[in-house]
């Protein structure tokens, strides 16, 4: 469980980088959303990114032939909850400029490809064994 350890840690470290980078963009140009409208998207696509990254975990100290079902769980399940906080971002908080949408897009290109880096990483270690 070091290496589970290890990935949450690393994943708080990468959404606290990738929010400081975002908090510089949002500074830097003349965009109309403040820091505080990076937070909750922020957190969100932390958490979701988080529970994909168990959902893998959990598969990996499982039998070797559930892991590809856990996979690929982990995947749809990131992807299903980003389409449902995407309804719930655009549509009930009627966050439709293109500033936010420009910006939910690039949180979630972020988080997806830490997941992706991580369970490629992962993967290819136990490959080796």
């Amino acid at each position: 469980m070091k290496t589970a350890a290890n990935k949450f840690i690393s994943l708080v470290i990468y959404s606290l980088v990738v929010f400081a980078v975002m908090a510089m963009a949002i500074l830097v140009f003349p965009i109309q959303i403040t820091l505080t409208d990076l937070v909750l998207p922020g957190f969100i696509f932390l958490v979701i990114t988080a529970l994909s990254l168990l959902v893998f975990l959990i598969g990996t100290v499982k039998s070797p032939e559930s892991q590809p079902l856990y996979t690929m769980g982990a995947l749809g399940l990131k992807f299903f909850l980003s389409m449902i906080f995407a309804l719930i971002y655009f549509i009930v908080l009627k966050n439709t400029t293109l500033g936010y949408i420009i910006l939910f897009f690039l949180l979630y290109l972020a988080f997806t490809i830490y997941l992706l880096r991580g369970i490629v990483k992962i993967l290819k270690i136990k490959s080796l064994k």
